[in-house]
């Protein structure tokens, strides 16, 4: 069974897969009491929201979870999907700007995921991390 983080990650990965964009990962653990992360992620039309949190959810329920709830499938103009200890918002990119959800945990540590092939790794955006630690 995957943990917070390891669910966390799994869902970015179904985000890049649908080409979302500029994928983070908010690490929550003793920040909040709502999630210990927040997935974050922009797409660029509604289908490309719905489509995105379809998958994660379709993807997520062989492997036993089933989302606490889903918010905005409708429209397609923001989804939430609630895991539990893993929240995951899918916005179209002018709205993502307009909410900043980000700058409400501006203090959570950031882990940016970037697509990567074999040769490269994903890299970890936060402002305090020091160089030679690894993201995962």
């Amino acid at each position: 069974m995957m943990d917070g983080k390891q669910l966390a990650e799994f869902c970015a990965s179904k985000c890049l897969e649908k080409k979302g964009e500029n994928v983070v990962i908010l690490d929550l653990e003793n920040r909040s009491s709502v999630a210990d992360y927040f997935v974050v992620c922009s797409g660029f039309s509604d289908r490309q929201v719905v489509a995105i949190a379809e998958t994660i959810a379709d993807e997520l329920k062989p492997l036993g979870f089933k989302p606490i709830s889903k918010e905005g499938m409708g429209d397609g103009r923001w989804a939430l999907i609630d895991f539990g200890s893993v929240i995951v918002h899918i916005f179209q990119d002018h709205l993502r700007d307009f909410y900043s959800l980000e700058s409400l945990w501006a203090d959570a540590p950031r882990i940016r995921i970037k697509d990567t092939d074999a040769n490269t790794s994903p890299t970890r955006y936060d402002p305090g991390f020091q160089s030679g630690s690894t993201a995962f």
